[in-house]
């Protein structure tokens, strides 16, 4: 069960990330018909529409084989967890003290949540 969740976060990580690269790209500025054409052809929108999609079917399988208040939490606490260590990583996204802190509150209550 634990191999899904991680094939399922892993997934969903590179797909937010993917989609992030994409957004990057196009520089979205605002809602307007012009931008959703851009958004629509896009490889990175559907690229990143194609791996979210292997992660929610992945998702699915390692429901099915547990909790859903374990599988639900961990799955999202780990992938808080990736989102945290690669926007730092790939966008050079700030590191502050409140962000650490924050990423250590959902460790220790997903500690809790499987003792």
């Amino acid at each position: 069960m634990w191999y899904l969740i991680i094939i399922s976060v892993l997934f969903n990580i590179t797909a937010q990330l993917v989609l992030k690269h994409g957004l990057n790209i196009v520089d979205i500025k605002g809602m307007n018909f012009g931008n959703v054409i851009r958004l629509a052809s896009s490889p990175y929108v559907w690229s990143g529409a194609i791996i979210y999609g292997a992660s929610f079917f992945v998702y699915l399988f390692a429901l099915s084989k547990g909790e859903l208040g374990r599988i639900s939490i961990g799955a999202q606490a780990l992938t808080i967890v990736g989102l945290f260590s690669a926007s730092i990583i790939f966008f050079h996204e700030p590191l502050t003290i409140t962000k650490v802190l924050g990423v250590l509150l959902v460790l220790c209550g997903i500690f809790f949540i499987f003792r």
